[in-house]
Protein backbone atom coordinates (compact mmCIF):
# COMPACT_ATOMS: atom_id res chain seq x y z
CA UNK A 1 0.00 0.00 0.00
CA UNK A 2 2.85 2.38 0.89
CA UNK A 3 4.64 1.53 -2.38
CA UNK A 4 1.40 2.23 -4.26
CA UNK A 5 1.02 5.62 -2.55
CA UNK A 6 4.63 6.53 -3.41
CA UNK A 7 4.02 5.49 -7.02
CA UNK A 8 0.83 7.57 -7.11
CA UNK A 9 2.71 10.61 -5.79
CA UNK A 10 5.44 10.16 -8.43
CA UNK A 11 2.87 9.79 -11.21
CA UNK A 12 1.04 12.91 -10.00
CA UNK A 13 4.31 14.85 -9.97
CA UNK A 14 5.18 13.68 -13.50
CA UNK A 15 1.72 14.69 -14.74
CA UNK A 16 2.10 18.14 -13.17
CA UNK A 17 5.51 18.59 -14.80
CA UNK A 18 4.17 17.47 -18.17
CA UNK A 19 1.21 19.80 -17.77
CA UNK A 20 3.56 22.67 -16.91
CA UNK A 21 5.70 22.11 -19.98
CA UNK A 22 2.59 21.69 -22.11
CA UNK A 23 1.30 25.07 -20.92
CA UNK A 24 4.76 26.60 -21.29
CA UNK A 25 5.05 25.23 -24.81
CA UNK A 26 1.55 26.30 -25.84
CA UNK A 27 2.35 29.79 -24.64
CA UNK A 28 4.37 30.33 -27.77
CA UNK A 29 3.36 27.67 -30.27
CA UNK A 30 0.40 27.84 -32.59
CA UNK A 31 -1.88 24.99 -33.50
CA UNK A 32 -0.63 23.81 -36.91
CA UNK A 33 1.46 27.01 -36.93
CA UNK A 34 -1.55 28.95 -38.27
CA UNK A 35 -2.65 32.47 -37.41
CA UNK A 36 -5.79 34.39 -38.38
CA UNK A 37 -5.48 38.06 -39.41
CA UNK A 38 -8.46 40.39 -39.73
CA UNK A 39 -8.39 42.25 -43.05
CA UNK A 40 -11.90 43.75 -42.97
CA UNK A 41 -14.10 43.83 -39.87
CA UNK A 42 -16.19 46.06 -37.63
CA UNK A 43 -16.50 49.55 -39.08
CA UNK A 44 -14.24 48.47 -41.97
CA UNK A 45 -16.36 45.48 -42.91
CA UNK A 46 -17.39 45.58 -46.55
CA UNK A 47 -20.54 44.58 -48.48
CA UNK A 48 -18.48 42.83 -51.17
CA UNK A 49 -14.94 41.92 -52.23
CA UNK A 50 -13.37 40.78 -55.47
CA UNK A 51 -11.05 37.75 -55.59
CA UNK A 52 -8.81 36.38 -58.29
CA UNK A 53 -6.30 33.62 -58.91
CA UNK A 54 -4.82 32.78 -62.35
CA UNK A 55 -5.31 29.04 -61.74
CA UNK A 56 -8.73 29.29 -60.13
CA UNK A 57 -10.16 29.19 -56.60
CA UNK A 58 -11.78 26.63 -54.35
CA UNK A 59 -14.11 26.99 -51.37
CA UNK A 60 -14.16 24.66 -48.40
CA UNK A 61 -13.52 24.21 -44.70
CA UNK A 62 -10.83 22.85 -42.38
CA UNK A 63 -11.35 19.60 -40.53
CA UNK A 64 -8.65 18.01 -38.39
CA UNK A 65 -5.97 20.10 -40.02
CA UNK A 66 -7.05 19.13 -43.55
CA UNK A 67 -8.83 21.32 -46.08
CA UNK A 68 -12.07 19.87 -47.42
CA UNK A 69 -13.17 21.65 -50.59
CA UNK A 70 -16.86 21.73 -51.46
CA UNK A 71 -16.77 23.59 -54.79
CA UNK A 72 -14.19 24.85 -57.29
CA UNK A 73 -14.20 27.96 -59.45
CA UNK A 74 -11.91 27.01 -62.32
CA UNK A 75 -13.60 28.71 -65.28
CA UNK A 76 -14.48 31.95 -63.50
CA UNK A 77 -11.09 32.85 -62.06
CA UNK A 78 -12.25 36.35 -61.11
CA UNK A 79 -15.23 36.39 -58.75
CA UNK A 80 -17.22 38.72 -56.53
CA UNK A 81 -18.15 37.64 -53.02
CA UNK A 82 -20.90 39.68 -51.39
CA UNK A 83 -23.50 39.53 -48.68
CA UNK A 84 -26.99 38.36 -49.59
CA UNK A 85 -28.53 41.82 -49.86
CA UNK A 86 -29.59 44.52 -52.29
CA UNK A 87 -27.17 45.59 -55.03
CA UNK A 88 -27.27 47.58 -58.21
CA UNK A 89 -25.35 46.07 -61.12
CA UNK A 90 -23.65 48.79 -63.17
CA UNK A 91 -20.72 48.52 -65.60
CA UNK A 92 -19.58 45.10 -64.42
CA UNK A 93 -19.47 46.13 -60.79
CA UNK A 94 -21.91 46.28 -57.90
CA UNK A 95 -23.08 49.09 -55.64
CA UNK A 96 -24.95 48.31 -52.45
CA UNK A 97 -28.50 49.60 -52.68
CA UNK A 98 -30.61 50.81 -49.76
CA UNK A 99 -33.85 49.28 -50.99
CA UNK A 100 -35.98 50.52 -48.10
CA UNK A 101 -35.05 54.17 -48.74
CA UNK A 102 -34.34 54.17 -52.49
CA UNK A 103 -37.14 51.79 -53.38
CA UNK A 104 -37.32 51.44 -57.15
CA UNK A 105 -39.12 48.25 -58.11
CA UNK A 106 -38.94 49.12 -61.80
CA UNK A 107 -35.12 49.16 -61.94
CA UNK A 108 -34.08 45.84 -63.47
CA UNK A 109 -30.45 46.41 -62.44
CA UNK A 110 -31.33 45.89 -58.77
CA UNK A 111 -30.66 42.44 -57.34
CA UNK A 112 -32.15 41.30 -54.04
CA UNK A 113 -31.89 38.67 -51.26
CA UNK A 114 -35.10 36.71 -51.97
CA UNK A 115 -34.83 33.40 -53.84
CA UNK A 116 -36.81 30.35 -54.88
CA UNK A 117 -35.76 26.82 -53.96
CA UNK A 118 -36.47 24.19 -56.60
CA UNK A 119 -36.81 20.68 -55.25
CA UNK A 120 -35.60 19.40 -51.89
CA UNK A 121 -32.14 18.94 -50.36
CA UNK A 122 -29.63 16.68 -52.13
CA UNK A 123 -27.10 14.35 -50.57
CA UNK A 124 -24.16 15.47 -52.73
CA UNK A 125 -22.91 18.23 -54.98
CA UNK A 126 -22.96 15.87 -57.97
CA UNK A 127 -26.61 14.97 -57.40
CA UNK A 128 -27.60 18.65 -56.99
CA UNK A 129 -25.61 19.64 -60.09
CA UNK A 130 -27.25 16.92 -62.17
CA UNK A 131 -30.68 18.20 -61.14
CA UNK A 132 -29.63 21.80 -61.89
CA UNK A 133 -28.65 20.82 -65.45
CA UNK A 134 -32.16 19.45 -66.03
CA UNK A 135 -33.68 22.91 -65.50
CA UNK A 136 -32.60 24.49 -68.79
CA UNK A 137 -36.14 25.73 -69.46
CA UNK A 138 -35.90 28.26 -66.61
CA UNK A 139 -35.75 31.94 -67.49
CA UNK A 140 -33.55 32.78 -64.49
CA UNK A 141 -30.38 30.68 -64.26
CA UNK A 142 -30.45 28.27 -61.32
CA UNK A 143 -27.41 27.90 -59.05
CA UNK A 144 -26.04 25.62 -56.35
CA UNK A 145 -26.45 26.44 -52.67
CA UNK A 146 -24.77 24.88 -49.63
CA UNK A 147 -27.11 25.51 -46.69
CA UNK A 148 -28.13 22.60 -44.48
CA UNK A 149 -27.15 20.33 -47.36
CA UNK A 150 -26.99 20.83 -51.12
CA UNK A 151 -29.83 22.75 -52.76
CA UNK A 152 -30.78 24.40 -56.05
CA UNK A 153 -32.15 27.92 -56.06
CA UNK A 154 -32.94 30.58 -58.60
CA UNK A 155 -33.49 34.32 -58.65
CA UNK A 156 -32.28 37.48 -56.92
CA UNK A 157 -35.68 39.02 -56.22
CA UNK A 158 -36.09 42.34 -54.44
CA UNK A 159 -39.60 41.70 -53.07
CA UNK A 160 -42.03 38.88 -52.40
CA UNK A 161 -44.49 39.88 -55.12
CA UNK A 162 -41.81 39.42 -57.80
CA UNK A 163 -40.78 36.12 -56.21
CA UNK A 164 -44.41 34.91 -56.13
CA UNK A 165 -44.87 35.81 -59.80
CA UNK A 166 -41.74 33.83 -60.70
CA UNK A 167 -42.92 31.00 -58.44
CA UNK A 168 -46.11 30.58 -60.52
CA UNK A 169 -44.15 30.57 -63.79
CA UNK A 170 -41.76 27.90 -62.53
CA UNK A 171 -44.68 25.86 -61.16
CA UNK A 172 -46.26 25.91 -64.60
CA UNK A 173 -43.05 24.53 -66.13
CA UNK A 174 -42.39 21.91 -63.44
CA UNK A 175 -45.72 21.09 -61.81
CA UNK A 176 -44.40 17.98 -60.01
CA UNK A 177 -41.43 19.68 -58.33
CA UNK A 178 -41.65 21.20 -54.87
CA UNK A 179 -40.98 24.96 -54.73
CA UNK A 180 -40.33 27.26 -51.81
CA UNK A 181 -39.68 31.00 -51.50
CA UNK A 182 -36.47 31.69 -49.53
CA UNK A 183 -36.36 34.86 -47.47
CA UNK A 184 -33.31 36.99 -46.62
CA UNK A 185 -30.75 35.55 -44.17
CA UNK A 186 -28.13 37.74 -42.47
CA UNK A 187 -25.58 34.89 -42.53
CA UNK A 188 -25.83 34.10 -46.23
CA UNK A 189 -23.12 34.94 -48.79
CA UNK A 190 -23.28 35.05 -52.59
CA UNK A 191 -20.52 34.19 -55.10
CA UNK A 192 -20.87 35.73 -58.56
CA UNK A 193 -18.75 35.93 -61.69
CA UNK A 194 -17.55 39.30 -62.95
CA UNK A 195 -20.65 39.62 -65.15
CA UNK A 196 -23.06 39.32 -62.23
CA UNK A 197 -24.16 35.71 -62.72
CA UNK A 198 -24.65 33.80 -59.46
CA UNK A 199 -22.26 30.86 -59.23
CA UNK A 200 -22.91 29.72 -55.68
CA UNK A 201 -24.37 30.64 -52.30
CA UNK A 202 -23.47 29.43 -48.82
CA UNK A 203 -24.46 30.12 -45.23
CA UNK A 204 -21.91 30.87 -42.47
CA UNK A 205 -24.27 30.19 -39.57
CA UNK A 206 -22.79 26.85 -38.46
CA UNK A 207 -19.36 26.62 -40.10
CA UNK A 208 -16.44 28.75 -41.27
CA UNK A 209 -15.65 28.56 -44.98
CA UNK A 210 -12.42 29.54 -46.71
CA UNK A 211 -11.41 30.48 -50.24
CA UNK A 212 -8.06 29.08 -51.38
CA UNK A 213 -6.02 29.40 -54.55
CA UNK A 214 -4.56 26.32 -56.19
CA UNK A 215 -1.24 28.19 -56.45
CA UNK A 216 -1.20 29.35 -52.81
CA UNK A 217 -1.50 33.08 -53.61
CA UNK A 218 -4.94 34.70 -53.61
CA UNK A 219 -5.76 38.23 -54.74
CA UNK A 220 -8.29 40.20 -52.69
CA UNK A 221 -9.40 43.58 -54.08
CA UNK A 222 -6.16 43.78 -56.07
CA UNK A 223 -3.81 42.89 -53.19
CA UNK A 224 -2.09 39.50 -52.99
CA UNK A 225 -2.10 37.27 -49.89
CA UNK A 226 -0.74 33.89 -48.89
CA UNK A 227 -2.92 31.24 -47.28
CA UNK A 228 -6.72 31.24 -47.37
CA UNK A 229 -9.49 33.81 -46.98
CA UNK A 230 -12.39 33.25 -44.62
CA UNK A 231 -15.39 35.40 -45.45
CA UNK A 232 -18.22 35.36 -42.95
CA UNK A 233 -21.09 37.48 -41.71
CA UNK A 234 -22.10 38.35 -38.21
CA UNK A 235 -25.74 39.13 -37.51
CA UNK A 236 -26.95 42.00 -39.71
CA UNK A 237 -23.42 42.98 -40.76
CA UNK A 238 -21.25 43.40 -43.81
CA UNK A 239 -18.52 40.90 -44.66
CA UNK A 240 -15.76 40.12 -42.18
CA UNK A 241 -12.64 39.06 -44.13
CA UNK A 242 -9.99 36.96 -42.35
CA UNK A 243 -6.67 35.80 -43.81
CA UNK A 244 -5.48 32.48 -42.35
CA UNK A 245 -1.83 31.58 -42.97
CA UNK A 246 1.32 30.31 -41.32
CA UNK A 247 2.91 32.40 -38.57
CA UNK A 248 6.17 32.90 -40.46
CA UNK A 249 4.26 33.66 -43.66
CA UNK A 250 2.50 36.38 -41.67
CA UNK A 251 5.87 37.71 -40.47
CA UNK A 252 7.17 37.82 -44.06
CA UNK A 253 4.81 40.76 -44.53
CA UNK A 254 4.86 42.31 -41.04
CA UNK A 255 8.63 42.83 -40.84
CA UNK A 256 8.96 44.91 -44.07
CA UNK A 257 5.84 46.88 -43.10
CA UNK A 258 7.39 47.75 -39.74
CA UNK A 259 11.02 48.11 -40.90
CA UNK A 260 12.57 48.92 -44.28
CA UNK A 261 13.76 45.90 -46.27
CA UNK A 262 16.95 47.79 -47.10
CA UNK A 263 18.08 47.93 -43.46
CA UNK A 264 20.83 45.64 -42.10
CA UNK A 265 19.87 41.99 -41.70
CA UNK A 266 20.56 41.91 -37.93
CA UNK A 267 18.13 44.77 -37.37
CA UNK A 268 15.52 42.91 -39.39
CA UNK A 269 16.14 39.74 -37.38
CA UNK A 270 15.57 41.72 -34.19
CA UNK A 271 12.32 43.04 -35.67
CA UNK A 272 11.28 39.53 -36.73
CA UNK A 273 11.78 38.08 -33.23
CA UNK A 274 10.01 41.04 -31.61
CA UNK A 275 7.09 40.76 -34.05
CA UNK A 276 6.85 36.98 -33.56
CA UNK A 277 6.83 37.41 -29.77
CA UNK A 278 4.14 40.07 -29.97
CA UNK A 279 2.00 37.94 -32.28
CA UNK A 280 2.20 34.80 -30.14
CA UNK A 281 1.44 36.68 -26.93
CA UNK A 282 -1.57 38.43 -28.46
CA UNK A 283 -3.31 35.46 -30.05
CA UNK A 284 -7.11 35.84 -29.88
CA UNK A 285 -6.81 39.58 -29.28
CA UNK A 286 -9.81 39.97 -31.61
CA UNK A 287 -11.55 36.71 -30.75
CA UNK A 288 -14.93 38.50 -30.71
CA UNK A 289 -14.50 38.85 -34.50
CA UNK A 290 -13.12 35.34 -34.93
CA UNK A 291 -9.43 36.10 -35.55
CA UNK A 292 -6.16 36.65 -33.68
CA UNK A 293 -4.71 39.98 -34.80
CA UNK A 294 -5.81 42.81 -37.07
CA UNK A 295 -3.73 44.13 -39.97
CA UNK A 296 -3.39 47.71 -38.69
CA UNK A 297 -1.14 49.58 -36.29
CA UNK A 298 -3.52 48.53 -33.47
CA UNK A 299 -1.77 45.13 -33.61
CA UNK A 300 1.01 44.94 -36.20
CA UNK A 301 0.90 46.38 -39.71
CA UNK A 302 0.33 43.55 -42.20
CA UNK A 303 0.13 44.01 -45.95
CA UNK A 304 0.06 40.47 -47.30
CA UNK A 305 2.19 38.90 -50.02
CA UNK A 306 2.33 42.21 -51.90
CA UNK A 307 4.46 43.69 -49.08
CA UNK A 308 7.04 40.91 -48.80
CA UNK A 309 10.76 41.48 -49.27
CA UNK A 310 13.44 38.79 -49.91
CA UNK A 311 15.78 40.16 -47.22
CA UNK A 312 13.10 40.28 -44.56
CA UNK A 313 11.96 36.80 -45.54
CA UNK A 314 15.53 35.66 -44.85
CA UNK A 315 15.43 37.41 -41.46
CA UNK A 316 12.27 35.52 -40.51
CA UNK A 317 13.63 32.16 -41.73
CA UNK A 318 16.96 32.55 -39.91
CA UNK A 319 15.17 33.27 -36.60
CA UNK A 320 12.50 30.61 -37.04
CA UNK A 321 10.77 29.75 -33.77
CA UNK A 322 12.70 32.36 -31.77
CA UNK A 323 10.76 34.42 -29.24
CA UNK A 324 11.66 36.72 -26.35
CA UNK A 325 10.86 35.44 -22.85
CA UNK A 326 11.03 36.93 -19.36
CA UNK A 327 10.62 34.71 -16.30
CA UNK A 328 9.71 31.86 -18.63
CA UNK A 329 6.89 33.67 -20.42
CA UNK A 330 6.70 35.26 -23.86
CA UNK A 331 6.83 39.04 -23.61
CA UNK A 332 4.93 41.88 -25.21
CA UNK A 333 7.89 42.97 -27.34
CA UNK A 334 6.77 46.52 -27.94
CA UNK A 335 8.70 48.71 -30.33
CA UNK A 336 8.60 52.23 -31.74
CA UNK A 337 10.32 54.33 -34.38
CA UNK A 338 12.86 56.38 -32.39
CA UNK A 339 13.44 56.77 -28.65
CA UNK A 340 15.15 60.16 -28.98
CA UNK A 341 18.04 58.97 -26.82
CA UNK A 342 16.33 57.17 -23.93
CA UNK A 343 13.54 54.59 -23.84
CA UNK A 344 10.72 54.72 -21.29
CA UNK A 345 9.31 52.55 -18.48
CA UNK A 346 6.05 50.86 -19.47
CA UNK A 347 4.03 52.33 -16.57
CA UNK A 348 4.90 55.86 -17.68
CA UNK A 349 3.06 55.29 -20.96
CA UNK A 350 0.30 52.93 -19.87
CA UNK A 351 -0.29 51.63 -16.35
CA UNK A 352 1.40 48.28 -15.72
CA UNK A 353 5.09 48.12 -14.73
CA UNK A 354 6.80 45.30 -16.64
CA UNK A 355 10.29 44.21 -15.66
CA UNK A 356 11.52 43.78 -19.21
CA UNK A 357 10.21 47.19 -20.36
CA UNK A 358 12.53 49.50 -18.44
CA UNK A 359 13.86 52.78 -19.77
CA UNK A 360 17.47 52.53 -20.98
CA UNK A 361 20.02 54.97 -22.35
CA UNK A 362 19.86 54.81 -26.11
CA UNK A 363 22.67 56.71 -27.86
CA UNK A 364 21.96 54.71 -31.03
CA UNK A 365 18.76 56.69 -31.61
CA UNK A 366 20.58 60.02 -31.81
CA UNK A 367 21.62 61.44 -35.15
CA UNK A 368 18.86 59.63 -37.05
CA UNK A 369 15.46 60.83 -38.34
CA UNK A 370 13.11 62.23 -35.69
CA UNK A 371 15.65 62.25 -32.88
CA UNK A 372 14.53 65.92 -32.61
CA UNK A 373 11.42 67.61 -33.95
CA UNK A 374 9.25 70.70 -33.59
CA UNK A 375 5.54 71.24 -34.00
CA UNK A 376 3.82 74.64 -33.92
CA UNK A 377 0.18 74.86 -32.81
CA UNK A 378 -1.89 78.01 -32.92
CA UNK A 379 -3.89 78.59 -29.77
CA UNK A 380 -7.16 78.21 -31.68
CA UNK A 381 -6.02 74.83 -33.02
CA UNK A 382 -5.45 73.52 -29.51
CA UNK A 383 -8.80 74.86 -28.33
CA UNK A 384 -10.50 73.11 -31.26
CA UNK A 385 -8.68 69.83 -30.55
CA UNK A 386 -9.79 69.92 -26.93
CA UNK A 387 -13.38 70.76 -27.89
CA UNK A 388 -13.50 67.83 -30.34
CA UNK A 389 -12.75 65.56 -27.37
CA UNK A 390 -15.34 67.16 -25.10
CA UNK A 391 -12.89 69.36 -23.19
CA UNK A 392 -13.83 73.03 -22.93
CA UNK A 393 -11.33 75.32 -21.20
CA UNK A 394 -12.37 78.50 -22.97
CA UNK A 395 -9.56 80.71 -24.26
CA UNK A 396 -6.18 79.14 -23.46
CA UNK A 397 -4.00 81.26 -21.20
CA UNK A 398 -1.07 78.90 -20.65
CA UNK A 399 0.19 75.33 -21.12
CA UNK A 400 2.38 73.91 -18.37
CA UNK A 401 4.23 70.60 -17.94
CA UNK A 402 3.12 69.48 -14.47
CA UNK A 403 4.99 66.18 -14.18
CA UNK A 404 7.72 64.29 -16.02
CA UNK A 405 9.08 60.77 -15.77
CA UNK A 406 12.66 60.26 -14.66
CA UNK A 407 13.43 59.59 -18.32
CA UNK A 408 12.12 62.99 -19.43
CA UNK A 409 8.70 62.27 -20.92
CA UNK A 410 5.67 64.32 -19.95
CA UNK A 411 3.31 62.50 -17.59
CA UNK A 412 0.91 65.37 -16.94
CA UNK A 413 0.24 68.41 -19.10
CA UNK A 414 -1.98 71.18 -17.77
CA UNK A 415 -3.85 73.40 -20.21
CA UNK A 416 -5.10 76.51 -18.46
CA UNK A 417 -8.02 78.49 -19.83
CA UNK A 418 -10.55 81.17 -19.01
CA UNK A 419 -13.17 78.49 -18.25
CA UNK A 420 -10.92 76.24 -16.20
CA UNK A 421 -7.97 73.90 -16.52
CA UNK A 422 -7.60 70.49 -18.13
CA UNK A 423 -5.00 67.87 -17.20
CA UNK A 424 -3.88 65.47 -19.95
CA UNK A 425 -1.94 62.38 -18.88
CA UNK A 426 0.56 60.06 -20.58
CA UNK A 427 -0.68 58.67 -23.92
CA UNK A 428 -3.78 60.86 -23.78
CA UNK A 429 -1.59 63.84 -24.64
CA UNK A 430 -0.66 62.49 -28.08
CA UNK A 431 -4.15 61.15 -28.66
CA UNK A 432 -5.55 64.67 -28.28
CA UNK A 433 -2.86 66.51 -30.23
CA UNK A 434 -2.41 63.81 -32.88
CA UNK A 435 0.17 61.01 -32.81
CA UNK A 436 1.68 62.04 -36.14
CA UNK A 437 1.94 65.69 -35.14
CA UNK A 438 3.09 65.36 -31.54
CA UNK A 439 5.61 62.62 -32.27
CA UNK A 440 6.33 61.76 -28.65
CA UNK A 441 5.64 62.94 -25.10
CA UNK A 442 9.27 63.95 -24.62
CA UNK A 443 9.02 67.67 -25.31
CA UNK A 444 9.39 71.22 -24.03
CA UNK A 445 6.97 74.05 -24.83
CA UNK A 446 7.78 77.59 -25.94
CA UNK A 447 5.17 80.23 -26.61
CA UNK A 448 5.26 83.74 -28.00
CA UNK A 449 4.67 85.32 -24.60
CA UNK A 450 7.95 83.89 -23.31
CA UNK A 451 10.74 86.39 -22.66
CA UNK A 452 14.34 85.60 -23.53
CA UNK A 453 15.24 84.63 -19.99
CA UNK A 454 12.29 82.32 -19.70
CA UNK A 455 13.19 80.82 -23.03
CA UNK A 456 16.55 79.67 -21.72
CA UNK A 457 15.18 78.61 -18.36
CA UNK A 458 12.00 76.69 -19.18
CA UNK A 459 13.01 75.09 -22.46
CA UNK A 460 16.49 74.10 -21.20
CA UNK A 461 18.01 74.87 -24.57
CA UNK A 462 21.65 73.97 -24.05
CA UNK A 463 22.64 72.07 -27.19
CA UNK A 464 19.00 72.36 -28.30
CA UNK A 465 17.01 74.49 -30.72
CA UNK A 466 15.78 78.05 -31.25
CA UNK A 467 13.79 79.55 -34.06
CA UNK A 468 16.04 81.39 -36.53
CA UNK A 469 15.54 83.18 -39.81
CA UNK A 470 16.08 79.86 -41.59
CA UNK A 471 13.77 77.91 -39.31
CA UNK A 472 14.49 75.89 -36.19
CA UNK A 473 18.27 75.63 -35.65
CA UNK A 474 20.43 73.78 -33.15
CA UNK A 475 22.55 76.03 -30.92
CA UNK A 476 24.71 75.91 -27.82
CA UNK A 477 23.91 78.57 -25.26
CA UNK A 478 26.85 79.60 -23.10
CA UNK A 479 27.32 81.95 -20.16
CA UNK A 480 23.59 81.92 -19.56
CA UNK A 481 21.95 82.31 -16.20
CA UNK A 482 18.63 83.25 -14.71
CA UNK A 483 18.57 85.26 -11.50
CA UNK A 484 15.05 85.10 -10.12
CA UNK A 485 15.87 87.91 -7.70
CA UNK A 486 16.89 90.34 -10.39
CA UNK A 487 15.44 91.21 -13.77
CA UNK A 488 18.32 90.10 -15.92
CA UNK A 489 19.39 87.21 -18.07
CA UNK A 490 22.88 86.75 -19.49
CA UNK A 491 22.75 84.79 -22.75
CA UNK A 492 24.91 84.28 -25.81
CA UNK A 493 22.78 84.47 -28.96
CA UNK A 494 23.67 86.32 -32.16
CA UNK A 495 21.33 87.18 -35.01
CA UNK A 496 18.66 84.75 -33.84
CA UNK A 497 14.90 84.98 -33.85
CA UNK A 498 12.45 84.49 -31.02
CA UNK A 499 8.66 84.24 -30.90
CA UNK A 500 7.02 87.43 -29.75
CA UNK A 501 3.44 88.65 -29.66
CA UNK A 502 4.08 90.12 -33.11
CA UNK A 503 5.48 86.90 -34.57
CA UNK A 504 9.15 86.14 -35.16
CA UNK A 505 11.42 88.97 -34.00
CA UNK A 506 15.17 89.23 -34.57
CA UNK A 507 17.42 89.67 -31.54
CA UNK A 508 21.11 90.59 -31.47
CA UNK A 509 22.30 89.87 -27.95
CA UNK A 510 25.76 88.92 -26.75
CA UNK A 511 26.87 88.75 -23.14
CA UNK A 512 24.74 91.65 -22.00
CA UNK A 513 21.99 92.15 -19.52
CA UNK A 514 18.45 92.76 -20.67
CA UNK A 515 17.13 96.02 -19.30
CA UNK A 516 13.44 96.68 -18.83
CA UNK A 517 13.14 98.27 -22.27
CA UNK A 518 14.75 95.27 -23.99
CA UNK A 519 12.77 92.79 -21.97
CA UNK A 520 9.39 94.38 -22.59
CA UNK A 521 9.88 93.67 -26.26
CA UNK A 522 9.32 89.95 -25.61
CA UNK A 523 6.76 90.09 -22.83
CA UNK A 524 3.26 89.81 -24.27
CA UNK A 525 0.03 89.34 -22.37
CA UNK A 526 -0.95 86.11 -24.13
CA UNK A 527 0.31 83.44 -26.52
CA UNK A 528 -1.01 83.10 -30.06
CA UNK A 529 0.95 79.93 -30.71
CA UNK A 530 2.82 77.22 -28.85
CA UNK A 531 5.93 75.47 -30.13
CA UNK A 532 6.51 71.89 -28.99
CA UNK A 533 10.21 71.00 -29.23
CA UNK A 534 10.66 67.28 -28.73
CA UNK A 535 12.68 64.13 -29.10
CA UNK A 536 11.90 60.75 -30.63
CA UNK A 537 8.91 59.27 -32.44
CA UNK A 538 6.44 56.91 -30.81
CA UNK A 539 5.59 55.78 -27.29
CA UNK A 540 9.27 55.16 -26.46
CA UNK A 541 8.75 51.75 -24.83
CA UNK A 542 10.85 48.75 -25.86
CA UNK A 543 12.95 48.62 -29.02
CA UNK A 544 13.76 51.73 -31.02
CA UNK A 545 13.74 50.68 -34.66
CA UNK A 546 16.14 53.41 -35.79
CA UNK A 547 18.34 52.55 -32.83
CA UNK A 548 18.31 48.89 -33.88
CA UNK A 549 19.40 49.94 -37.36
CA UNK A 550 22.40 51.88 -36.05
CA UNK A 551 23.35 49.05 -33.69
CA UNK A 552 23.28 46.59 -36.60
CA UNK A 553 25.41 48.97 -38.67
CA UNK A 554 27.94 49.01 -35.83
CA UNK A 555 28.19 45.20 -35.84
CA UNK A 556 25.79 44.18 -33.06
CA UNK A 557 23.85 40.91 -33.48
CA UNK A 558 20.09 40.70 -33.23
CA UNK A 559 20.42 39.03 -29.81
CA UNK A 560 22.55 41.96 -28.57
CA UNK A 561 20.09 44.47 -29.99
CA UNK A 562 17.14 42.82 -28.26
CA UNK A 563 19.03 42.43 -24.97
CA UNK A 564 19.85 46.16 -25.02
CA UNK A 565 16.24 47.27 -25.39
CA UNK A 566 14.49 44.59 -23.31
CA UNK A 567 15.79 44.19 -19.76
CA UNK A 568 16.54 40.73 -18.34
CA UNK A 569 15.14 38.76 -21.25
CA UNK A 570 16.07 35.49 -22.91
CA UNK A 571 15.81 34.59 -26.59
CA UNK A 572 14.72 31.00 -27.06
Amino acid sequence: MIRFQKLLVKMTFVCMVLMFFSIYSNAYQLEDDQIKIGIRFGENATPLVSMYSPDGLKLGYYEGGSFIDIINFLIDKEIFVRKDGYFMHINNTFIEYDFDRQRDSYNTNIQGPIHIQIGSAFSSREEANEFLNSLSALKDDPYLVYEDGWRVWTGLYTNYSDAEEAFEMIKALFPDIDLRIISKDDKRIQVLNKYGKVLFMYNTRNKDYYFKSFSGIIELDGKKFRGSMMIKRYLDSDLTVINQLGLDEYLYSVVPKEMSGDWPIEAQKAQAVAARSYAVLNLNRHKNYGFDLCSSIHCQVYGGYSSENPRTQRAVDETKGKVITYDGKVVAALYHSNSGGHTEDSENVWSNPLGYLRGVEDPYSIGVPNDHWTKVYKKQQIEDLLSSHGMFVGSITNIIVKERSSNGRVLKLEIQGTNGNQILEKGQIRNIFGNRNLKSTWFDIVNNSTDSGKLAEEANFEDKYVITAEGVKKIKLQNQYIDNGREKSLINIQDKYIITDKGLDKIELKNKELNREDKSKFNSTGADQYVFIGKGYGHGVGMSQWGAKKMAEQGFTYEQILSHYYTGIRIE
